[in-house]
């Protein structure tokens, strides 16, 4: 998303409107707050669709050359039901899921990078994709 919004590709998409917002110093000071973290600079975001079948096998995130702090999942897909799959899970050191999450729409979940987590299987009678926008905080240089 944030190359497409640079290149000015598709400039009327709603989801553009995502980024700036994020990126804004009102934001951007509420999720200093909010974490503790001063150190935040800038985030940045991808659109997701998961269809069923589709899934995230077990990643934490990290990643050394982006700074990353924290990542989000902001859900865009109304009325999901827990039984659809495409949730997120948060694996422990031992390998035990330790919380999950389904995606309820307009909700932004938030979480420390590293963090070992999955989004499971959509299921094939999911009443349409799974989709969301994600992305991570990053740190000043």
């Amino acid at each position: 998303m944030v190359e497409a919004l640079k290149e000015g590709r598709d400039p009327d998409l709603l989801l553009h409107s995502v980024v700036p917002f994020f990126n804004g110093e009102q934001f951007l000071g509420f999720i200093r707050w909010f974490t503790s973290d001063p150190t935040l600079a800038m985030v940045g975001a991808q659109a997701t669709r998961y269809r069923p079948g589709q899934f995230l096998r077990w990643h934490d995130d990290k990643h050394d050359d982006e700074r990353r702090r924290y990542a989000y999942v902001l859900n865009l897909s109304r009325d999901w039901e827990a039984d659809w799959g495409g949730l997120l899970q948060f694996i422990d050191a031992r390998g035990n899921v330790v919380d999950t999450f389904v995606p309820r729409f307009n909700s932004l979940s938030l979480f420390k990078v590293p963090f070992g987590h999955v989004v499971t299987p959509v299921a094939p009678w999911a009443g349409g994709p799974r989709l969301a926008i994600t992305g991570w905080w990053h740190a000043k240089a």
